[in-house]
């Protein structure tokens, strides 16, 4: 949990909102699912390049992807846009 801490300060520090859900049932239970929202497709595109050019961003993602015995493992990855209903 300490790399999600992590994670967060930096996301939310370039403008994304990082949220994490515990899959309770289905697909994979007991994994953690991680989402970053932002409030629009302009607003993701500045988060992303803040986040790119971002050093501390940058070398936390050397670190964790160089670990021996990561944390965890990459299930799945995806973008999703929420659908107004009616």
């Amino acid at each position: 949990m300490k790399n999600v801490l992590r994670a967060n300060k930096i996301v939310n520090r370039d403008g994304g909102k990082l949220r994490q859900w515990n899959t309770a049932t289905g697909g994979e239970p007991g994994t953690i699912a991680i989402g970053i929202e932002t409030p629009n497709y302009k607003s993701f595109g500045e988060y992303a390049g803040k986040l790119e050019a971002d050093p501390e961003w940058r070398a936390f993602l050397v670190e964790v992807e160089g670990d021996r015995e990561p944390a965890a493992d990459l299930v799945s990855s995806a973008m999703y846009v929420e659908q107004p209903v009616g």
